[in-house]
C-alpha cells in the first residue's frame, strides 16, 4: 500500500458499488482510511497482506484497486477482501485475485483463503470463480442488498486446487 495513493484508495471505497458490496450504510471519512491503510500498517503487517492492484494494459501502470488478506497464521488461513475502482468489469480484479492467491499459498503458506460475497453480486462471484475460488455454501437471509434481505455466498480457495503456473515458483526456480 502506498501512502501517496490513500485518497485514491478512499475514493474507491466510497463508490456506490463498493458500499453496496460491503453492505455499508454510509461512506467513511478519509481519516478512517488513512488510519487503517497507512498509520496502522506497522501494527497490521504481520496479520494482513495488502496490495495495490494495477492495470498494466496502458502506457503506464495505473492503480485501479486494492486487495487485502486478513491472515490467521496459527490456523493457516485468511479472509480475502478487494475494492476495485477504475478496473471494475475488465478482468483486472480476477487476475489480481489469482496473483494474491499465488502469493498467499506460495509465500505466506496459507492453507485456505476464504471470502463472503452477497448473492446478487453475480459479477463478483464470477470474478472470484475465475480466479480460483469455489462455492462453499450459503448463509441464508444474512445480509442486505439494495434494501432487500439476501443470502451470503461463502467461497474458498486451497493450494491443492490452485490452477495455472505459479509466478512465485517461476521466479524462484525459473
Amino acid at each position: 500500500m502506498r501512502p501517496d495513493l490513500v485518497e485514491r484508495y478512499w475514493r474507491w471505497e466510497q463508490e456506490i458499488p463498493t458500499i453496496v458490496g460491503y453492505n455499508r450504510r454510509t461512506p467513511q471519512p478519509l481519516q478512517v482510511t488513512q488510519h487503517i491503510l497507512v498509520d496502522g500498517y506497522d501494527r497490521a503487517s504481520d496479520h494482513e497482506l495488502r496490495f495495490t492492484i494495477y492495470d498494466l494494459t496502458g502506457q503506464e501502470p495505473t492503480p485501479v484497486g486494492i486487495a487485502k488478506v486478513y491472515t490467521d497464521q496459527p490456523r493457516g488461513n485468511g479472509e480475502y477482501v478487494v475494492a476495485m475502482g477504475e478496473g471494475r468489469g475488465r478482468g483486472v480484479g480476477s487476475e489480481a485475485t489469482w496473483l494474491v492467491l499465488d502469493y498467499a499459498f506460495h509465500v505466506t503458506n496459507l492453507r485456505c483463503v476464504y471470502l463472503t460475497v452477497l448473492e446478487p453480486n453475480t459479477g463478483a462471484i464470477r470474478a472470484y470463480e475465475k480466479a480460483g475460488f469455489k462455492r462453499q455454501g450459503v448463509r441464508r437471509n444474512s445480509n442486505r442488498w439494495l434494501g432487500e434481505t439476501v443470502n451470503e455466498v461463502l467461497m474458498d480457495a486451497i493450494p491443492e486446487e490452485f490452477e495455472g503456473t505459479s509466478l512465485v515458483k517461476q521466479q524462484l526456480f525459473g
